[in-house]
């Protein structure tokens, strides 16, 4: 151990000299385990002292890497590190969104719409329509669906169609088509009325203040099935179409009921006079016809009154090409 002590005194020692200590040396210096631990690796064949050196002198590389790297770790962990790059980061997002954001909300700004103009409005009116299908000038031209606006407006009871036109950069058209009443048709067990068009189209309720002054039809709940009542109402509204033509005799407002009974025939009544005419079934053009003929003559001046002041019925269907008509028991 003193010898080993002594060796390593002499290598490390600046004070060496003479010409055995540097030759010594010089031979030490030869020697492969001593090359090895400069290199900083562990040498084959060492002795206790090299051995010893060299685990010294890597145990102090491990601890200058391992401090380097908790340095480095503790920079990147530091808060003010940390909020110098969310500064950074949140200016870069800045210039990258809110520029073109800025502008997108201007243009959005710049199509808002600002005149609204409803054309076709006959019952209904251009507020109605608004409020019903949600117009109002928070819409933007942009984002709004003619489409939907379309759907909403012919769900409208009295809408039977609508178009929707943009006018950039603000403005916006909407024409619409409402539905027209050729009669009322009572419908269900409360005997409810509804409007009922020239295609046979059953649309609104009939509302308190509303137009009444059309023929009543009645009776197509106890008809048969749906294409029963279809091919029915469809003599009703071929009827009603030939009385539109307003000849005097039998005009359209003269019109005041038409019945329809369980085996399809139609049932007319008048509205100055009670009696029933028995109208059949078929052949609607043919009997129009013949009862503006039958009226013609019922209603000339004579002794006592007009004849048909006398009538209990008219049977449009007594034979073919033949009418009946009946007096009551007075006449």
């Amino acid at each position: 151990m003193k010898l080993l002590k002594k060796i390593g005194s002499l290598l490390g020692s600046k004070k060496t000299k003479g010409r055995r200590g540097s030759a010594f040396a010089e031979k030490l210096k030869q020697q492969p385990s001593y090359r090895a631990s400069q290199l900083g690796a562990e040498p084959g064949k060492k002795t206790f002292l090299e051995k010893l050196k060299w685990r010294v002198r890597k145990r102090q590389q491990q601890k200058s890497i391992s401090s380097a790297q908790r340095g480095e770790g503790r920079a990147w962990k530091s808060p003010l590190l940390r909020s110098l790059l969310l500064a950074v980061s949140l200016s870069a997002g800045y210039l990258v969104l809110v520029g073109p954001l800025h502008r997108l909300l201007e243009e959005y700004r710049y199509f808002q719409i600002q005149e609204i103009a409803i054309s076709g409005c006959r019952v209904t009116t251009p507020a109605v329509l608004k409020k019903f299908a949600g117009i109002n000038y928070q819409l933007n031209m942009l984002t709004l669906d003619p489409e939907v606006i379309q759907q909403r407006l012919q769900s409208h009871p009295w809408i039977s169609q609508a178009k929707i036109r943009r006018i950039w950069p603000d403005g916006l058209a909407v024409s619409v088509q409402e539905y027209r009443p050729e009669a009322i048709i009572v419908q269900g067990e409360g005997k409810s009325f509804y409007y009922l068009d020239k295609d046979g189209e059953i649309f609104a309720p009939v509302g308190l203040g509303q137009e009444l002054d059309y023929p009543v039809v009645t009776g197509l709940d106890g008809a048969g099935n749906s294409e029963e009542k279809r091919q029915m109402l469809a003599e009703v509204l071929s009827f009603l179409s030939l009385a539109q033509r307003n000849n005097p005799n039998l005009p359209a407002q003269n019109v005041s009921e038409i019945h329809l009974t369980g085996d399809g025939e139609l049932i007319l009544y008048l509205v100055k006079h009670p009696f029933p005419i028995y109208f059949g079934k078929g052949n609607v053009k043919r009997k129009y016809y013949q009862l503006r003929k039958v009226l013609e003559v019922l209603y000339q001046k004579r002794k006592g009154g007009p004849l048909i002041e006398k009538v209990a019925y008219i049977r449009m269907d007594y034979q073919e090409n033949k009418v009946l008509v009946a007096r009551n028991s007075t006449g």
